[in-house]
């Protein structure tokens, strides 16, 4: 039975993305309407709050860990988050990084408010669900304002030391995410060990998960499941934790603090000698844009970590170019595969195909020069046909005519 869809399974399917695809821009749209409600700013904690929906002040609740509130009445839960959020506001605030610390140096500077500047909706919905910034339309315009109650106690916490927390947290949050690009999955506890030898500190696991919350939910680079962190990319956590274990002598891949911070950027992309070659490739016979050629490298990595096949990395390229000839596949298929050799893996804990193979061949033994020997004394050799073991004095089983002894067991 062919397992080629026919046509009306086609259409389905087609008509079926095209849904998908609709009813997620239909999500995404419903989410920034809830989101840019009119305001009046300033405006105090308890009128932020009060302006949002029983279910935003609920990840609001959950996110400052406040209990026995849930039974709560809308205006009810606003007053008591408006009177508990201050309390825990200084341990939000040591959670920074320095892009989001700026953010908020840039809102108080403005006096509390500023013009919105294109600011994601999963971004704004992370800085709304600790309160520490609210998303409003005033006067037909979008802003992003800040509480006054939260202002001040961030003015007064804001100082040289505030400033040393917030770039240790930046480094933390860059080294997890370059850890997670190149292993893809890792334990807390086992980001917390390879953080702390790299900066040669011991770091607290409590305060290192509290900083990679709010680092995972405004990000989006990495986030936590049952098999600890993980870069977000990750399709199967489940399949490369059973490959890591499967290699328990083979460590992590040792890569350098400056190797980590490159690669916590985003739009990272190893360039190799075989990607530079692949990409030359590319460039040789089409016209593509910086943007399209890193779009395309990047793809062509995950779809590598993600154990795609060469064919399906060969279909996705024909969704950006047009193969001119037979032989011009022939040439791109091998430099895919000397891609997908050199190219570090997730579930190989970050070592290349080529690596391993080079380190499995040093405990390699050479074969002997000279043929093997049997010892006389434990000789014991059976004849295949009698299943019986030859003696010293028997016939040879290789037909020479011979006695044993004076012919192949010598």
């Amino acid at each position: 039975m062919s397992k080629k869809p026919d046509k009306k399974t086609e259409a389905a399917l087609i008509r079926a993305l095209k849904n998908a695809k609709a009813f997620s821009q239909q999500l995404q749209e419903n989410r920034e309407k809830r989101l840019w409600k009119k305001v009046d700013v300033p405006c105090s904690l308890y009128e932020a709050i009060n302006g949002l929906t029983k279910a935003e002040m609920d990840t609001i609740r959950k996110n400052y860990d406040l209990r026995n509130l849930s039974s709560l009445r809308k205006a009810e839960l606003a007053a008591e988050l408006a009177k508990l959020i201050p309390l825990k506001f200084k341990k939000i605030i040591f959670t920074l990084d320095q892009s989001r610390y700026d953010f908020i140096k840039i809102i108080i500077k403005n006096s509390g408010v500023i013009p919105d500047m294109g600011i994601s909706v999963s971004n704004a919905e992370a800085f709304m669900g600790l309160s520490i910034i609210f998303p409003g339309l005033y006067d037909d315009q979008k802003v992003l304002f800040m509480p006054t109650e939260l202002i001040n106690i961030f003015s007064q916490i804001d100082s040289s030391e505030l400033q040393n927390i917030v770039q240790r947290n930046t480094e933390w949050i860059r080294l997890t995410h370059g850890l997670l690009h190149y292993y893809g999955v890792m334990d807390a506890w086992l980001v917390k060990a390879k953080i702390s030898e790299l900066i040669g500190q011991e770091i607290d696991i409590l305060e290192f998960m509290n900083v990679m919350s709010f680092a995972c939910d405004f990000y989006g680079q990495a986030r936590y499941t049952l098999y600890g962190y993980q870069d977000d990319r990750v399709f199967d956590a489940k399949k490369i934790v059973e490959e890591h274990r499967m290699r328990p002598g083979v460590d992590y891949y040792p890569f350098t603090k400056n190797q980590l911070l490159k690669a916590g950027d985003p739009d990272h992309v190893d360039r190799t000698p075989e990607m530079s070659s692949f990409i030359s490739f590319l460039l040789k016979h089409y016209r593509l844009s910086d943007q399209e050629i890193n779009e395309i490298a990047l793809q062509t990595t995950y779809m590598i970590n993600a154990d795609s096949k060469p064919t399906l990395i060969i279909q996705y390229l024909q969704s950006w170019i047009e193969f001119p000839s037979f032989e011009f596949v022939q040439q791109l298929t091998a430099r895919i595969m000397e891609l997908y050799n050199n190219t570090r893996q997730w579930v190989l804990k970050g070592h290349t195909p080529n690596e391993l193979i080079q380190e499995e061949r040093k405990y390699l033994k050479p074969l002997p020069t000279e043929p093997f020997k049997i010892s006389q004394q434990n000789s014991k050799v059976i004849d295949l046909q009698t299943r019986t073991k030859i003696g010293r004095n028997d016939p040879c089983p290789c037909g020479s005519g011979k006695k044993f002894k004076k012919c192949c067991e010598k």
